[in-house]
């Protein structure tokens, strides 16, 4: 995928957006979590878990379940769950009003002692994928502070910033 310096470092939280091997653009994130692939699903699938680290966000973790990530006045995505390989991947579709159709999937994976978890979103048109990047970033940064048991209410996202970072990625590709 196309980054304006390669890949981010290890430790870095940004994902990366740009054109995939096979010509559509996408947005990746890789996180290293500090807990065991069971943890993490478990955080993806209980819908008590998805109130607590993005409210108004339902996956029902079943072939053919319901997907509704609602964000109040900015509006609604929904879809279907296309796959579910426990404690593996999480796959849907994503319907945003006004955008072609795409596909969000979760993947875990064991890694040094916790799991990385990669998103993968995919395939956008560019002008949306930096919002999607700001919307992943600050979702994934909410679970990240959830399975620490953190308060996730007390994050203050810097939404002009995540914005910026990611335009200028964009800006790049």
């Amino acid at each position: 995928m196309t980054t304006p310096d390669g890949p981010p470092p290890a430790d870095d939280r940004r994902g990366t957006l740009g054109v995939g091997a096979d010509g559509a653009w996408q947005v990746r994130f890789e996180r290293r979590l500090a807990h065991g692939p069971d943890r993490v699903w478990q955080s993806l699938v209980d819908p008590e878990q998805q109130d607590v680290w993005v409210p108004g966000v339902r996956i029902e973790a079943v072939v053919g379940g319901a997907v509704r990530y609602d964000f109040g006045d900015e509006g609604v995505a929904d879809g279907v769950v296309l796959a579910v390989e426990p404690l593996v991947a999480l796959e849907h579709t994503w319907r945003w009003p006004g955008e072609p159709e795409s596909t969000v999937r979760w993947e875990l994976s064991p890694h040094d002692g916790g799991t990385l978890l990669v998103l993968l979103h995919r395939p956008l048109r560019p002008e949306p994928a930096v919002h999607y990047c700001t919307g992943w970033h600050t979702m994934l940064d909410a679970l990240t502070v959830h399975l620490d048991g953190g308060d996730v209410a007390a994050l203050e996202p810097d939404w002009d910033g995540l914005a910026a970072t990611y335009g200028a990625l964009a800006g790049r590709c």
